[in-house]
């Protein structure tokens, strides 16, 4: 099915958080979607009910936690109207168009399920945008508070904006592509703090420059650690479905630490937990690239554990036969390893734009786009 359906935006669409009420609760939500590729096509959406990977100390929600028992009441996708700006204000929808699932409008949903709605037929004008909007009713379901796009949400009678906003794991649509490609890390993959709607974010914009020929999903998450996909549960399964898988983990590994350990990794658990990786998805015939750590604000501590693993990635890919991204060089201004990160430390829009070029420039240059 991932073979057929790829991804058809370059947003988050990933879940590090959960919305989980004192009891079962109804809503809408909605969201705003810039598709890679528009016109008349075959749209499928994939669903997973669990959470990728962990939230900040992992109290609200951590790596492979299930989803809850709530149900779909009804969905539907439509036309969003013509983007112009970066302010979305939701309205009257066009051409609203009802999603079914085994031919249903409604779908009882349960803690770790995975499934797919049946396929839609929908044509979307060039530049408009694709809106995602589901009624809900439940509790205990996966998230991601960084989408980065204009999301809403309705519990009284009204639509607004909301950054908790559950929504597919993949906007997929039928068309042939070279390959898939899927970006994994944490919010500096994601694109936190990027200027929302943008998609300013180096992956997103890595997408637009190698589309429509490839796909590209982005998997990166808030918050997310190495040891959190080595884990072999939910995050890598999507990982598995595609044909090149680029990992820019590390941040908060060195930072933060493992999920419940208390204490920071060290460089050696963090090879550990890549090199882990790295075989599974070789095992399922995903090509790796691996991504230096970029800069970020390191103590002491952490600073000499990232500086030993960004040392040691060149080996540790050769090892396993896989490409190197240097993405540590194109956001940090110091000469070797310092840490001096040039566009904040979670890059903003310019530090996207920097990071993408030097993806293109490493990739198409030396390699002809032989991802």
């Amino acid at each position: 099915m991932f073979r057929k359906y790829v991804s058809n935006t370059h947003c988050g669409t990933g879940t590090n958080y959960i919305l989980e009420f004192k009891e079962n609760r109804r809503f809408t939500a909605r969201a705003y979607f810039k598709c890679a590729v528009t016109g008349q096509l075959n749209h499928r959406f994939f669903f997973m009910n669990q959470v990728n990977s962990t939230f900040a100390d992992g109290s609200v929600a951590y790596r492979n936690k299930s989803g809850g028992n709530w149900k779909i009441l009804r969905a539907l996708i439509a036309d969003g109207g013509e983007i112009g700006g970066l302010d979305v204000t939701p309205g009257e929808l066009v051409n609203p168009t009802p999603v079914t699932f085994d031919g249903r409008t409604e779908r009882e949903v349960t803690p770790d399920e995975r499934f797919w709605s049946d396929e839609i037929s929908f044509d979307l004008p060039e530049n408009h945008y694709l809106v995602w909007e589901w009624e809900i009713d439940g509790n205990g379901i996966p998230c991601t508070p960084d989408s980065q796009i204009p999301t809403f949400l309705n519990y009284n009678g009204e639509l607004k904006f909301d950054i908790v906003c559950p929504l597919p794991a993949l906007i997929g649509v039928d068309r042939p592509v070279k390959k898939r490609v899927a970006f994994l890390g944490d919010s500096i993959t994601q694109g936190c703090q990027t200027t929302m709607n943008a998609y300013a974010q180096w992956a997103a914009k890595i997408g637009d420059m190698i589309s429509p020929e490839y796909s590209m999903w982005n998997l990166g998450l808030g918050y997310a650690r190495g040891s959190d996909f080595a884990t072999d549960g939910c995050w890598m399964y999507k990982a598995k479905q595609v044909d090149v898988a680029v990992l820019t983990f590390g941040v908060n590994d060195v930072n933060s630490g493992e999920y419940k350990a208390g204490r920071s990794s060290t460089a050696g658990e963090f090879i550990g937990w890549l090199e882990k990786s790295v075989r599974l998805l070789k095992e399922a015939g995903v090509d790796v690239i691996i991504s230096r750590i970029p800069p970020y604000e390191y103590n002491e501590h952490s600073y000499a554990e990232w500086r030993a693993i960004n040392l040691a990635i060149p080996a540790v890919a050769a090892l396993y036969g896989c490409k190197v991204f240097d993405i540590e060089s194109a956001l940090d201004g110091s000469a070797v390893l310092e840490s001096r990160y040039l566009y904040n430390p979670h890059p903003n829009d310019e530090g996207g734009t920097a990071a993408a070029e030097k993806f293109k420039a490493t990739f198409l240059t030396k390699y002809g786009w032989n991802l």
